[in-house]
């Protein structure tokens, strides 16, 4: 049901130079009849109501933009210059939830790559640590007694040199000396579990058979 009196079909010239001219009540029975126009190609589009509320709003914002400009040229091209507003009005309106759901997924999309980073790094940082706790456990049956425990009060126990020394009545140098020695003790354990990781089982052999004459 049209709510205005009349279709836009009997729009006259008259009205329509009317509202052209700026005349108040010529463009509420003109924006009347431009909306029953829109709002039937919205039902022949089988658009919902909400939708169809969106694309006769957007469109008569266009009418009233461009209205000035619109010369009549037949019977037709009025309502065909509406339909054209209302069409384009309705690609807009899919383009931009076309764009919106994009930058959606695209955002979804950088949060899980950030997601997938930080769990490798902090799986990585674990991996690290189980080699080290690795490590420690060869070196410290490759060394003796006292020279683990300089390194361990000092490097791991934060505890001062030079206290470490005098309890166990060392020289300063000789306890740096046994530190620096397990620390690269461990760190060529490191390299050599990180390697066995992703050798071969002859490989293994060959890296464990070098560690041992290491020794």
């Amino acid at each position: 049901m049209h709510r205005g009196s009349y279709k836009i079909s009997d729009t006259s010239l008259g009205l329509l130079g009317r509202v052209q001219q700026g005349d108040t009540e010529a463009w509420r029975d003109f924006a009347v009849r431009c909306c029953d126009l829109i709002q039937e190609w919205c039902r022949w589009r089988h658009l919902q109501s909400l939708e169809a509320d969106d694309i006769v709003q957007n469109s008569m914002l266009v009418v009233l933009k461009k209205i000035g400009a619109f010369r009549h040229s037949g019977r037709g091209s009025l309502r065909a210059w509406l339909r054209a507003i209302a069409w384009r009005c309705w690609s807009d309106a899919i383009s931009r939830a076309s764009r919106s759901q994009a930058e959606e997924l695209n955002g979804q999309y950088e949060l899980a790559i950030d997601e997938i980073a930080l769990l490798d790094e902090r799986y990585e940082q674990l991996r690290r640590m189980e080699l080290m706790k690795r490590a420690m456990v060869l070196v410290r049956q490759r060394v003796k007694g006292s020279t683990w425990e300089m390194f361990y009060r000092t490097a791991i126990g934060n505890e001062s040199g030079i206290d470490v020394a005098a309890q166990m009545q060392v020289p300063l140098y000789i306890l740096y000396a046994s530190r620096a020695r397990v620390q690269r003790l461990l760190q060529r354990e490191v390299r050599m579990l990180e390697v066995l990781e992703d050798s071969s089982e002859e490989h293994r052999q060959a890296l464990a058979d070098l560690r041992e004459s290491d020794d």
